[in-house]
């Protein structure tokens, strides 16, 4: 008596190899946007953190902290998609322009891991963002608030950041 052994035949294999290319070709595109989306709404959420971060330890510290951009971790030079710092700021007014001091306290934090990718812009081409001893924004000019607009390129979603004059922040989904 002889037993059929089960399995596949040649062209089951081809069938369903043809169909799962079929998925991926419609998959992976929409995959694709999605993980960008999902960067630039981390991107946002990142700022976000980094401008409370600034908040909190202007309050903390009973004086100005900045933030800014920042290509090398101790000055504010470059732009915002190249990462920026948050320091202790000893600026004279609210008006000047920070120093960025290297010895202690000096520089916070350093927030360098962004996307090559990433398209970071900030309203009136603001250079920094400063904080008070209150955690309010300091009156650099006349302006209400600050917006700043997260995307990732090639993506659908980003997520613009807006700091009111209280200092608080705001997070808003906004098309890419």
């Amino acid at each position: 008596m002889y037993r059929y052994k089960s399995g596949f035949t040649i062209i089951e294999l081809l069938v369903t190899l043809a169909v799962a290319a079929i998925v991926l070709g419609i998959a992976i595109p929409s995959f694709t946007v999605q993980v960008r989306n999902n960067q630039a709404l981390g991107l946002g959420e990142e700022l976000a953190s980094a401008i409370n971060y600034a908040r909190s330890e202007a309050v903390k510290r009973g004086g100005r902290v900045s933030m800014c951009a920042s290509n090398d971790g101790t000055q504010c030079v470059g732009d915002w998609s190249e990462g920026w710092i948050v320091f202790v700021d000893s600026a004279a007014t609210d008006i000047t322009k920070p120093p960025v001091i290297a010895t202690p306290p000096g520089v916070l934090r350093y927030w360098n891991d962004i996307p090559t990718t990433a398209d970071i812009t900030v309203s009136d081409s603001k250079t920094f963002i400063r904080y008070t001893s209150m955690g309010t924004l300091a009156r650099v000019d006349n302006d209400n608030r600050i917006v700043i607009s997260a995307k990732i390129t090639g993506c659908t979603r980003g997520r613009e950041v807006s700091v009111g004059l209280s200092g608080s922040v705001s997070l808003v989904p906004k098309d890419c």
